[in-house]
């Protein structure tokens, strides 16, 4: 019943009992207690036992070459396709909107993405689709944007945006939240979504229908990302993967998750999971850029992913009505959880100067002033 999981649905106006009707028929509400019970009531942890480092090659090891022209080959072809995640708001950079729109010397961080596959397509003179997944408090301001910059020189028929998808927020004892609108709050399930949502928003399906074969995936904030990296495409192609990986060696206590074999099979391991003291042996960070086959999406996005659980203030109605902003649960999916289910992997490890530079804060570590000095360094701005 619904007054199982919104206690304080009765204490509501008729109106917006019906309201709460409509989105909880929505729920699949054996799955909500599986999640709550698996994650939050009786959470298992990852057996490292067996944890081992990932193989990895260097660039100096390969054919550059030869690897960029399989590429060059295939962007050619119409087998390429971008797959970007930028569902973020610019909240901790005190920007307001998506953070693809914050700039650099007049240059937002989409605008220096769209440059690389601007430059793609006069190179290979085949246009590349651009999936870009939003989320629902930055969709339609992402869309605006675009248009307002007249998507960057691209076809706008090339750039297909789709959104996040969501799951419930939860109290400590398990039950639904509602916002002030008198809503069920929903969040983001993270970025392991990505796969179901490029499914049911009909992506996949349009990948296939054009002949696309290979994805490279990246983030929205790496501001020296280098797009369709065309050594990393060739390596991907030449070797047949389901999915392959860059990572750069982490600085020493670097809180940054690590590419690893985990019984055998391929996961990136949060640096706190380690075991304790061998945090620094593992030397594969995860950069958040890789490689799929559309075949590992199509099979990654029919895969149950599990749910890992996030403790956030949240602000909701509590039992009385009152608004208030105290601890809940969110629960969010990681990509990487998928890479278990690949046949064939390989990572390639790449310097970070050039290479990775996240946009994450306004001052300090990994702030604005990192990320347009790293700018300058490549020649960007």
């Amino acid at each position: 019943m619904i007054t199982d999981w919104i206690p304080q649905y009765k204490l509501l106006e008729k109106s917006y009992q019906e309201k709460l009707d409509a989105q909880y028929q929505t729920l699949d509400t054996d799955e909500i207690k599986a999640v709550y019970e698996n994650v939050y009531l009786n959470p298992k942890h990852v057996d490292m036992s067996s944890i081992r480092e990932v193989p990895f090659v260097r660039p100096a090891e390969l054919e550059r070459d030869m690897l960029e022209d399989i590429a060059y080959q295939a962007m050619a072809e119409g087998q390429v396709a971008i797959l970007l995640m930028a569902g973020g708001q610019g909240t901790r950079l005190e920007h307001q909107g998506p953070k693809g729109t914050f700039s650099f010397e007049g240059r937002s961080l989409f605008e220096l993405q769209a440059a690389q596959l601007q430059a793609f397509e006069e190179k290979v003179k085949t246009p590349l689709q651009w999936y870009i997944m939003t989320s629902d408090i930055n969709h339609e301001e992402t869309l605006k944007f675009f248009e307002d910059h007249h998507h960057f020189g691209l076809a706008p028929e090339n750039i297909h945006f789709f959104r996040q998808e969501h799951f419930p927020a939860l109290s400590k004892e398990g039950e639904l939240l509602i916002d002030e609108r008198k809503d069920i709050m929903l969040t983001p399930n993270g970025n392991g979504g990505i796969f179901g949502a490029l499914k049911r928003s009909g992506m996949l399906d349009d990948m296939k229908s054009r002949g696309i074969a290979h994805v490279f995936m990246n983030n929205v904030d790496n501001v020296v990302v280098k797009v369709a990296d065309p050594l990393l495409v060739g390596l991907h192609i030449q070797n047949d993967n389901e999915v392959t990986s860059k990572s750069i060696t982490p600085k020493p206590g670097e809180s940054v998750g690590r590419l690893c074999l985990v019984n055998g099979e391929k996961s990136v391991v949060e640096y706190t999971e380690l075991p304790e003291g061998q945090g620094d042996a593992f030397k594969n960070g995860n950069i958040g850029i890789h490689m799929f086959s559309t075949g590992f999406l199509e099979k990654a996005a029919d895969v149950r992913m599990p749910y890992h659980l996030a403790l956030k203030k949240l602000e909701h109605m509590n039992r009385t009505l009152k608004v208030v902003k105290e601890e809940g649960l969110k629960f969010e999916k990681f990509y990487f959880d998928a890479f278990r289910h690949a046949k064939t992997h390989m990572t390639l490890q790449v310097d970070r100067k050039g290479e990775f530079s996240p946009l994450k804060n306004k001052v300090g570590k990994d702030s604005i002033e990192t990320a347009y000095r790293d700018l300058t360094d490549e020649g960007l701005i």
